[in-house]
């Protein structure tokens, strides 16, 4: 994961992942100096919310120390007392009344020169992402953990998707660490 932040424009988080894990969604220590050195900007780091409930300014998404830009992408339903919470740690973005669109989220990244994205989920964010067609290369991680339930995470949640809307991924490599296997495959959409 820190290899795939490291090559990213911007990095995505929904903000029920990011209440359960606080990530700072940081680069690697030697690729933030390089960066530095050739004067590219860090990634951005973009955590989308409809209204930022349990979203704190001490979350580890909002140190400058740690990483690039924080921004809250976020819908007119915010709050007036979560946008002067977050203001002086972040970039508040709203985009939308009740949902942000993800086609709309994707045209203000693409200005901010977002062309790289890494989504760190959850699985609303993702699935928004595959509804637009956005997905190009998904990397899964197989760990020897044993999760289930109706509450257990999976890659995309909601209604779902009909077999033919969503293309069949192609593997394209994998590598074992361990007992895991990462596994890269490619998405390729019609037309």
């Amino acid at each position: 994961m820190f290899a795939l932040r490291g090559i990213a424009d911007a990095i995505l988080i929904g903000a029920s992942n990011l209440r359960v894990d606080d990530p700072d969604l940081a680069i690697p220590a030697d690729e933030h100096a390089a960066r530095r050195a050739r004067s590219q900007p860090e990634p951005l780091r973009v955590v989308v919310t409809s209204c930022a409930d349990g979203i704190t300014p001490e979350m580890k998404i909002f140190d400058p120390e740690r990483g690039g830009p924080s921004i809250v992408v976020h819908t007119a339903r915010m709050p007036a007392e979560a946008r002067a919470r977050l203001a002086p740690v972040a970039e508040l973005v709203e985009l939308g009344a009740v949902t942000v669109e993800m086609n709309d989220l994707l045209d203000w990244l693409a200005g901010r020169g977002g062309r790289n994205l890494l989504c760190e989920g959850g699985g609303d964010l993702c699935a928004q992402l595959f509804g637009a067609r956005a997905v190009d290369e998904i990397y899964l991680t197989l760990a020897p953990r044993i999760l289930g339930g109706a509450r257990a995470p999976s890659m995309v949640d909601g209604t779902g998707f009909a077999p033919d809307e969503i293309p069949d991924p192609r593997l394209a490599s994998v590598e074992q660490v361990g007992d895991e296997l990462f596994l890269r495959y490619e998405v390729s959409w019609p037309g």
